[in-house]
């Protein structure tokens, strides 16, 4: 659902919020927000030539681990219901660049299996290398809680931390 804002130089900024297990293709300036990312990862991608982005917020590495079969719940099909959008929208696969934000370790537990979050970040870059999608930047990992907003007229993310901290990749 896209929403006008008026920004702070009272130029209209219009946002694309994407849920838990959901992902969104914008082929303007519309910036790509999410939030509530603690386990789960973020993958934005970005046809700088055509200027068509997308974000996709995913819950699981792989569907194949689960019964659910809504593919934005995995990061594996995904990526792939991602690019295939984004290249339905007009974008190119060949140019498409990456940043990967979430995949915290949000709770301890026994055992010697990685953190759903690890596991997350794990398939993401195993999945983009297997495309030849570069990553441009991450923030990834730790104990804490993120939101993001990409900025397609930019080429930046900006990143929130549960403890208020902000940082922008690009």
């Amino acid at each position: 659902m896209a929403t006008d804002l008026v920004g702070t130089d009272n130029r209209h900024a219009s946002r694309e919020k994407v849920g838990i297990a959901d992902l969104a293709v914008v082929t303007d300036d519309t910036q790509l927000i999410t939030s509530g990312l603690g386990s789960c990862l973020a993958v934005v991608l970005f046809d700088p030539k055509q200027g068509v982005s997308g974000l996709l917020h995913a819950m699981l590495p792989r569907a194949s681990e689960a019964r659910d079969s809504k593919p934005p719940k995995f990061v594996d099909t995904g990526i792939d219901a991602l690019v295939s959008e984004i290249e339905a929208a007009g974008g190119d696969p060949t140019r498409l660049q990456s940043w990967l934000v979430g995949g915290s370790q949000m709770l301890e537990f026994s055992g010697g299996d990685d953190s759903i979050g690890a596991r997350n970040i794990d398939a993401a870059r195993r999945i983009l290398s297997s495309r030849s999608i570069p990553i441009v930047d991450v923030d990834v990992g730790g104990s804490h809680g993120r939101s993001i907003a990409f900025r397609p007229a930019e080429q930046s993310l900006a990143v929130r931390t549960a403890d208020g901290s902000t940082k922008t990749l690009s």
